[in-house]
């Protein structure tokens, strides 16, 4: 990795820990909670591929929105609107995983690094700054601006486009098996945060695994 000049992360998974809505989701559903979650969360992306497949675009938080509707008809819970929006309002405030901020900084002093998510604008600028990571980062990106999801790989030329550097200079780091499908699909060097998950069966491996954040640093190193 001694060619990269950036590092762009994804957001949800990989800087900012989605568990803590597990414990809401067991706040208002019991038993039934984890079977939502893993609906929520599975449709979640399948309605942003298939969005993205049929040209309808509608952003991230409606299509969350949408994916929770479905969960909760599917375990046949009520959902109600006090309940949709503390959940939604919830992906704004998610804690960064704890060796986030420290990692960040130590790389922001060698390298530049930026935000790529499916993500609302308002959703990103939000968790970024309850986190205290605003001046660590030099643009935080939003697929939003595009109309579009990823893996479209115009999300990832945003990256590019945004950086001004070579895809083969910018390494692209995230927790998701299908995002390092398509972001090494689009040439960009991968990093996967392995957080217990299986690779993707699309012919496109990640360049560097890894099991934790803080990791990357010495990968970095030792790749040099």
């Amino acid at each position: 990795m001694d060619k990269i000049n950036a590092f762009v992360f994804d957001a949800y998974g990989t800087l900012f820990n989605i568990n803590s809505l597990d414990e809401r989701l067991a706040h208002y559903f019991g038993k039934q909670a984890e079977a939502i979650s893993t609906t929520w969360r599975r449709k979640q992306l399948e309605y942003t591929w298939l969005r993205a497949l049929m040209q309808r675009y509608a952003p991230f938080s409606q299509v969350t929105q949408d994916a929770l509707t479905y969960s909760c008809q599917l375990a046949k819970v009520k959902l109600t609107d006090e309940i949709r929006m503390d959940l939604l309002h919830r992906y704004g405030v998610l804690k960064a995983y704890p060796d986030v901020p420290g990692v960040l900084q130590q790389l922001s002093q060698t390298h530049r690094l930026t935000i790529l998510s499916n993500a609302d604008p308002s959703f990103l600028e939000q968790a970024v700054e309850n986190n205290q990571l605003n001046s660590y980062l030099e643009a935080v990106l939003s697929a939003d601006t595009l109309q579009t999801f990823k893996t479209a790989p115009q999300v990832y030329q945003l990256a590019v486009d945004t950086l001004q550097l070579p895809p083969e200079q910018i390494a692209f780091v995230t927790s998701n098996p299908w995002d390092v499908a398509g972001a090494k699909s689009f040439g960009l060097i991968t990093v996967w945060i392995n957080r217990g998950n299986i690779p993707e069966q699309l012919g496109f491996s990640a360049d560097h695994e890894i099991a934790g954040l803080k990791e990357l640093q010495r990968t970095l190193i030792s790749s040099t």
